[in-house]
């Protein structure tokens, strides 16, 4: 398998927690609206990314300010936590659960806001979208790299929650970067229970 630059990796993260896009054609149940939709949504979050990406007009740390903001207002961090915690949330208490979304959050952010340096001029590329089932819409894309590496292929997959759409995971050479992250945790998990999770995210925050 490829090893994936980190700079390409903190753009399609990037790219993935920046949000929500308000539909152009809201309530409609005509397949090619909705193909049509997601694939200009990717392709708009793709052009604010990387517009901010190559801003080095500000400090990295005005741009890790701008992304937190953008992260905690658009990012649906609650359910993906608990997507990424798995069957191990029925296990957890009140305190609990709220102390992890708090560390998930805070990591998510320290992690991939902290790392915008890392781009160097790549570009993205929308290639086609096509209809996944259950309301999904995957939106296939692809990154050019300035190195003169292969391209490396970034699906989206975009559903519609009451009118915006909302990408809910992406896949990086067909490997899910949501799964992946659920595989680490349930790992951690297995070795060193829930609390040994807790330690480790508190340790990366440091």
């Amino acid at each position: 398998m490829r090893a994936f630059r980190p700079n390409i990796i903190i753009a399609l993260i990037f790219l993935l927690l920046i949000g929500s896009h308000t539909l152009s054609h809201a309530g409609t149940a005509q397949a090619h609206t909705a193909i049509g939709d997601s694939q200009r949504f990717i392709e708009s979050l793709a052009t604010k990314a990387l517009a901010t990406l190559g801003d080095n007009t500000g400090t990295i740390a005005s741009r890790e300010k701008k992304l937190r903001t953008i992260l905690q207002k658009e990012f649906a961090m609650k359910k993906i936590a608990r997507f990424v915690i798995g069957i191990h949330w029925r296990q957890m208490n009140r305190y609990q659960r709220r102390k992890y979304e708090h560390l998930f959050s805070e990591w998510i952010l320290k992690t991939y806001a902290a790392r915008l340096g890392g781009y160097s001029g790549e570009t993205f590329q929308v290639t086609r979208a096509s209809d996944a089932g259950r309301g999904d819409i995957i939106v296939h894309s692809r990154i050019l790299q300035t190195n003169g590496s292969p391209a490396i292929k970034c699906n989206w997959r975009v559903r519609n929650f009451k009118g915006q759409l909302k990408i809910i995971d992406v896949y990086v050479e067909g490997i899910s970067m949501a799964v992946t992250q659920r595989s680490e945790f349930a790992a951690i998990i297995k070795k060193n229970g829930l609390k040994g999770l807790m330690t480790r995210i508190e340790n990366r925050l440091q």
